[in-house]
């Protein structure tokens, strides 16, 4: 066996593993590969759980639309608790609870 032989019997063997490293790198470390993946699957479930929080938030504040749209009651119920909303001829009292001595 001659030399150039050699090399055409051998010359494959260097390609192939140049394209087994390149493959690997692409499976590995691409922004498609597994490491991609498995980050951008954490971002998924943080952004379901975010999405769940504000659907909630906003079927609280879909229910206070249509009790606000109901009547007057539900308007007369959320001024009197956020803005103290006191009615005419009416008294407010504002009952403090005394302090026990020793205790913090």
């Amino acid at each position: 066996m001659s030399l150039l032989d050699s090399v055409k019997h051998h010359a494959w063997k260097p390609i192939v593993a140049i394209l087994f490293v390149w493959l690997q790198y692409q499976l590995w470390f691409d922004e498609t590969g597994v490491f991609s993946s498995i980050e951008m699957e954490e971002k998924i479930a943080e952004q379901v759980e975010l999405n769940e929080a504000i659907e909630a938030r906003n079927q609280v504040l879909a229910e206070e639309i249509i009790a606000i749209k109901s009547g007057l009651e539900s308007i007369e119920a959320k001024a009197r608790k956020e803005l103290g909303m006191v009615k005419e001829n009416e008294t407010y009292f504002i009952v403090v609870k005394p302090k026990i001595e020793g205790a913090q």
